[in-house]
């Protein structure tokens, strides 16, 4: 150890004056810099061991090349300096150590490691693919069990040899690799993390996240994932070029910590709920709302009602939530998803005089306010107390073709005692004016017996949208040979439409006729207002049956009545298609048949002679269907007539042998019946 500037880099040490093995002495004052050997690089010292004279004997670290540097820290006593390094505005990469001693004595001093690094390049990490693949709201949704397959890759700004990426799934289980899989045993919302790391000694890195929903039967509320403007930019909002702004929200922790939020993200498997993933205002806690069925009645009078609400609706509303924004149409008219659901569906009387409620208020540029939020066809708002079954009360059933379910007790999917049908919103609205929505719920008069609004995400569409996929797995595919019409809405838009990614010549317009399966989307120009891209829509069509012909059954009879097997047709109208993707059926008319009704049971017994039946095959949905019919033929039992024996002279061979025409004795046997209906064959 001596006094002087040195550049070194690993494996180079820097130890005390009695190196790796001996004390230092007493009296020292050492000034040591160490510099990289590059002038690109930066000093990192990673001190292993340290022991020193507490409060006696010193090791001072400035962050340059000489002691009017920035000071580090002094250190002494087994208080390690640990790894220090020259900082980003050090520009010499130097450190400089002062190491002062005493005379009363001395101990093992320091055993530290050179590293030399260069200063942290830009790293990009990202996760390119997910199979299955993230939803529009860019998360994924599976089951318990199942897998998911993760690829990542990163971009750096000088090298990413021997980076490494390292994958946490949230769940206590880890990968590396640019392509991993993990399986999710249990039910749950798990963020995964993709970090990447390059070869720099300091390790830099950079990360990445995507969430995964592991779906049971109960819903599930997640109010970490998205902000509330998130909630309507990226969930809600379905629409390119949209403009929103002005988003604000209010519920019960807006006036205390100790109030509850209801506000949420909510998914489902998309079997026990309606609705897959979107979102959820509530009188109570969001976070409570997901199954299975308990009481829900959160909130204290600290968290008051909406007054634009209680002007709409009517009532007197306690611990009301909503969100409201500001938004600019494109196409001539909005809509969206949703339903209700509500603690007040007890099955019983509540059904009657009870009702929270909820409203959504749309106003125009001029100052006028309508409710979305009403029965179709009318201005009535939804409540409990119009859309309920006829469960025994005194009130009876109203317009119980709205009501949903109740949830059984302690069962999935959600915590509310029950919910209606799913509802659409929709308002004609004049593109490129200013409106302003606001959605709302509260409870009515009390603040127990919670109530919550579901608004399915990406069902908000303001133009320019096309809609969920079509397809057969959904149960939304039509069948082949029909039409799907594709609109984005945007009448006044320049549209160039794609098909798997190749143009489609001369589709210019706003709609889209489709009528072969694929993935189709549109670019659009909007009168100079914006650009933009509509999402993809994959579109799949169902398999048409083609039936073939019937044979028409014919039996003999004396009373004229008989039982015939229809299903011996079975294998006639099928041909060479699989019978275990389509069904056949059999029918008295051709109407019945298309409608699928009065299918006859096999044996059947004929009513006339002859009578028709009509044959039905349709795929396993009984969505695409085709037809024909055949005859049930009633024939009297034959009559064989007598006939006279045929007589030949012999040859001259005289052998006893001679050709005989029998069927010249047909017509004779037949008599009078029909030689259609019957059929003379002979035997010896």
């Amino acid at each position: 150890m001596q006094n002087g500037t040195f550049n070194r880099c690993a494996p180079d040490k820097f130890y005390d004056s009695g190196g790796e093995f001996g004390p230092y002495e007493d009296n020292e004052d050492y000034t040591i810099t160490i510099c990289p050997q590059s002038t690109d690089d930066f000093i990192i010292i990673d001190f292993l061991e340290f022991s020193t004279q507490l409060n006696q004997d010193v090791l001072t670290i400035y962050d340059g090349d000489d002691i009017t540097a920035p000071l580090i820290g002094t250190y002494s006593g087994v208080v390690s300096p640990g790894t220090v390094s020259a900082s980003d505005s050090n520009t010499s990469g130097c450190l400089t150590f002062v190491f002062t001693t005493n005379d009363s004595g001395n101990t093992t001093g320091w055993d530290a490691d050179i590293l030399c690094a260069m200063p942290c390049q830009d790293i990009t990490a990202s996760i390119d693919s997910t199979v299955p693949e993230a939803n529009n709201t860019g998360v994924i949704s599976i089951l318990p069990g199942d897998s998911v397959d993760f690829s990542g890759s990163a971009t750096f700004s000088l090298d990413g040899t021997d980076a490494t990426y390292d994958w946490n799934f949230g769940d206590s289980n880890y990968a590396t690799g640019e392509n991993v899989s993990n399986i999710f045993s249990n039910e749950g919302t798990y963020t995964v993390t993709l970090t990447v790391t390059d070869n720099n000694p300091q390790g830099c890195t950079d990360s990445t996240s995507i969430q995964v929903f592991v779906l049971g039967p109960n819903l599930e509320v997640d109010q970490n994932t998205f902000t509330t403007e998130q909630l309507i930019q990226d969930v809600l909002i379905n629409s390119p070029c949209a403009t929103v702004s002005n988003i604000s929200s209010i519920t019960g922790i807006d006036y205390s910590t100790s109030e509850p939020n209801g506000i949420g993200y909510f998914y489902s498997n998309g079997v026990d709920f309606p609705f897959e993933d979107g979102i959820l205002l509530t009188s109570g806690e969001a976070g409570d709302a997901g199954g299975p069925n308990t009481f829900l009645g959160d909130g204290s009078n600290t968290w008051p009602g909406d007054a634009d609400l209680d002007n709409e609706v009517g009532i007197t509303s306690h611990n009301a939530t909503y969100i409201q924004f500001d938004f600019v149409p494109l196409a001539d008219s909005i809509s969206f998803d949703f339903l209700m659901a509500s603690e007040e569906y007890d099955m019983g009387s509540f059904e009657c005089t009870y009702s929270d409620a909820f409203a959504f208020l749309l106003t125009d540029s001029a100052g006028v306010t309508t409710n979305l939020a009403v029965l179709p066809g009318t201005n009535t708002p939804i409540l409990v107390t119009n859309i309920h079954p006829d469960n025994g009360a005194s009130c009876g059933g109203i317009n119980d073709q709205y009501f949903g379910a109740y949830t059984p007790n302690n069962g999935p999917p959600i915590s509310f005692d029950g919910r209606t049908a799913v509802f659409t919103a929709q308002a004609n609205v004049i593109p490129g004016d200013n409106y302003t929505i606001k959605l709302v719920v509260a409870d009515d008069r009390d603040n127990t017996y919670d109530s919550g609004v579901f608004i399915k995400a990406g069902s908000f569409n303001l133009g320019g949208g096309l809609g969920d996929d079509i397809t057969i797995e959904a149960d939304t595919a039509q069948c082949d040979g029909t039409e799907v019409l594709l609109d984005t809405g945007l009448d006044a838009a320049v549209h160039v439409w794609y098909k798997d990614d190749v143009e489609i010549p001369g589709e210019v317009s706003s709609t889209l006729i489709v009528t072969e399966p694929g993935i189709y989307y549109a670019d659009f120009d909007y009168s100079g207002v914006c650009t933009g891209s509509a999402d993809p829509i994959l579109i799949e069509f169902r398999a048409n049956p083609t039936i073939n012909t019937a044979l028409d059954m014919v039996v003999c009879t004396d009373t004229g009545f008989e039982e015939f097997n229809l299903t011996d047709n079975d294998d006639d109208v099928l041909g060479s298609q699989d019978p275990t993707q389509f069904i056949v059926s059999y029918h008295l008319s051709e109407q019945d048949a298309l409608d699928n009704i009065g299918s006859l049971t096999s044996p059947y017994t004929n009513i006339s002679d002859p009578q028709t039946i009509w044959v039905r095959l349709a795929d396993i949905t009984q969505t695409c269907v085709d037809t024909t019919s055949f005859e049930l033929i009633l024939l009297e039992d034959p009559i064989i007539n007598p006939a006279s024996d045929l007589e030949l002279c012999d040859d001259e061979s005289n052998d006893g042998f001679e050709e005989f025409d029998l069927s010249t004795q047909t017509a004779t046997i037949l008599g009078t019946q029909s030689a259609a209906n019957y059929e003379v064959s002979y035997y010896l």
